[in-house]
């Protein structure tokens, strides 16, 4: 039992990372979930239109070039990625508000699917 102790020890050494503590009062809490949910009034609208117009424009560059899926995804991931609602986080600088989506990948996923996923036409060449 002690080696077990010691060993979850020296695992939590190695391994941890310290944890801060909230430093914000009440009321700032407050204020900053007030200025989230009002901002989203706003925000979320404005990311729903931009994110419709990319999907349809993304559908259309995809037929239009053959059904080429790069062609599609280079107009869905930077208008339908990206931050959907804000967070008080997002209002303190916590994490940054990313209206344009950048989620692409620089690697091809491990996972192998047989029968294939958009997903994977990223990796294809033609």
């Amino acid at each position: 039992m002690r080696i077990v102790v010691i060993a979850l020890f020296m695992a939590g050494l190695a391994f941890g990372r310290p944890a801060f503590a909230n430093t914000r009062g009440p009321g700032a809490e407050a204020g900053l979930a007030l200025g989230a949910a009002v901002s989203n009034v706003f925000y979320m609208p404005a990311k729903a239109a931009v994110a419709g117009v990319g999907l349809v424009a993304g559908a259309f560059a995809g037929l239009l070039t053959g059904g080429n899926t790069r062609a599609a995804y280079a107009l869905w991931v930077p208008t339908a990625g990206g931050t959907w609602g804000l967070t008080p986080d997002h209002l303190d600088g916590t994490q940054p508000i990313e209206f344009f989506g950048s989620d692409y990948a620089d690697r091809p996923s491990r996972r192998m699917n047989t029968f294939g996923t958009p997903y994977d036409a990223v990796y294809r060449s033609r």
